[in-house]
């Protein structure tokens, strides 16, 4: 059965009805104050009834109050309360002390100790224009607190801090309001309540992958006239192929060096431990803290028939006069961005949908579900995973897709250059041509 936005039988009023309101109990599962007391912290003065900026400053606040609440669950809302009851009954009934041993509950000071200013603009932020959405995700929203976190680090507030340690371990105590327990229970009720509409890019196949190349190089081919285009659709096609055959990133792949790639595949496409393609990539790549060289092997023939060597080949003659350090980059030798070849996929991508049945679901919005970013790799993992145990298993694949990983010190070496590192991996040549060879 086709489930529809619309349809009655499928709407739940109970989660219709969430974040609207609070609970029995939930002043004793997170801090409490009522929302005049929050505007009198935050603005040291009353409300005025018919200013709109006070309005809407009560609303705001209201919401963070009740997303606060939320933090928690209801059945764990629900327990506390019961047995805080069973607590005080049994201080009354059988000690005579009533209530004594619970804590004061207020009130607090007159002072925004909490974070409800940063609450009430980061209420303001989360409706924003989304991307794919009517609003910004909760991703995005949660910066705000990062940047005031860092800001506060940042000031003469830093000087109230204290430091705890133990040989190299250090602890900081701050007094910021975003790390207080408040506002720790309002940003998870706040995550809660927006949740996470994530779009991750759609794989792109093999026999997708193959249909995608067949049309980059029939444009390379009816433009051979034209020098630039002709030099632009060879890039494109060793871009995705590269992508997909490395299961890189589309970020990852503008990081390989132009000099080095040139070089080294004129020696892999003649090794004798067997003729391969090397993408060698040098760079700060995310979660490290120096720049480091890195090689990606990959074969010249896949298991399906994408065939790398012929880019390689045309992007080496149409690039062997250039002095740019990355092989991707533009006129001014800085380092392409993957959006230089997304709109262009895009394109493919739509003709394909229109006219090869079967590759392109024809439901889909081709610029928001696919991405240069992550359907390569998406797609080369996953047809990896179904490759027979005896083509690819999940050692292979692991890898090939952890490469930047510590324990593959056989692929990084952040010490060596490029012609030392290559020398010194080619015993793991077989080893690292699994993974692409089954695509």
């Amino acid at each position: 059965m086709d489930c529809e936005d619309g349809d009655d039988d499928l709407k739940d009023d109970a989660e219709e009805n969430k974040f609207k309101f609070s609970r029995l109990g939930d002043n004793f599962c997170v801090p409490y104050q009522c929302d005049l007391c929050h505007f009198r912290n935050v603005f040291d003065r009353n409300p005025i009834g018919d200013l709109m900026e006070d309005r809407q400053s009560l609303i705001a606040i209201r919401r963070a109050i009740i997303d606060s609440f939320w933090g928690r669950a209801t059945a764990t809302v629900k327990n506390n309360f019961r047995e805080l009851k069973k607590f005080s009954k049994i201080c009354e009934v059988k000690f005579g002390r009533r209530n004594t041993y619970l804590p004061d509950m207020g009130p607090f000071p007159l002072k925004d100790d909490w974070g409800m200013g940063v609450a009430m603009a980061l209420l303001e932020r989360s409706l924003d224009k989304g991307k794919n959405c009517d609003t910004i995700q909760f991703a995005t929203t949660r910066k705000i607190r990062s940047a005031y976190s860092n800001c506060w680090n940042s000031s003469r507030e830093i000087l109230n801090h204290s430091v705890m340690a133990k040989d190299t371990v250090k602890i900081f105590s701050t007094n910021c309001p975003t790390y207080t327990m408040w506002f720790e229970r309002f940003m998870k009720g706040l995550h809660h309540r927006m949740g996470d509409n994530r779009k991750p890019n759609t794989a792109i196949g093999s026999r997708l992958m193959k249909a995608i190349i067949r049309r980059v190089n029939l444009d390379y081919l009816e433009c051979d006239g034209s020098y630039i285009r002709q030099r632009y659709y060879a890039r494109a096609g060793l871009y995705f192929l590269s992508a997909f055959l490395g299961a890189l990133r589309g970020e990852e792949v503008p990081r390989i060096l132009r000099k080095h790639f040139i070089k080294l595949n004129e020696d892999s496409l003649t090794s004798q431990e067997g003729k391969h393609v090397v993408l060698p990539m040098f760079g700060n790549f995310k979660g490290d803290t120096i720049r480091r060289c890195y090689l990606k092997r990959v074969v010249c023939v896949t298991k399906s028939g994408l065939n790398i060597e012929t880019w390689v080949k045309r992007v080496i003659n149409h690039e062997s006069g250039s002095n740019t350090m990355f092989l991707f980059a533009d006129d001014t030798g800085n380092k392409e961005r993957g959006s230089t070849y997304e709109s262009y996929l895009f394109n493919i991508l739509e003709i394909i949908q229109k006219e090869e049945i079967g590759l392109i679901n024809g439901s889909l919005i081709v610029s928001e579900s696919y991405g240069i970013s992550r359907s390569f790799r998406r797609g080369a993992t996953t047809m990896a995973t179904e490759a027979p145990n005896n083509e690819c298993n999940e050692d292979d694949i692991n890898r090939n897709n952890r490469w930047r990983r510590e324990h593959n010190a056989g692929t990084k070496h952040p010490d060596l250059n490029m012609l030392q590192l290559y020398t010194d991996t080619m015993q793991s040549v077989q080893a690292e041509l699994k993974f692409s060879k089954c695509l």
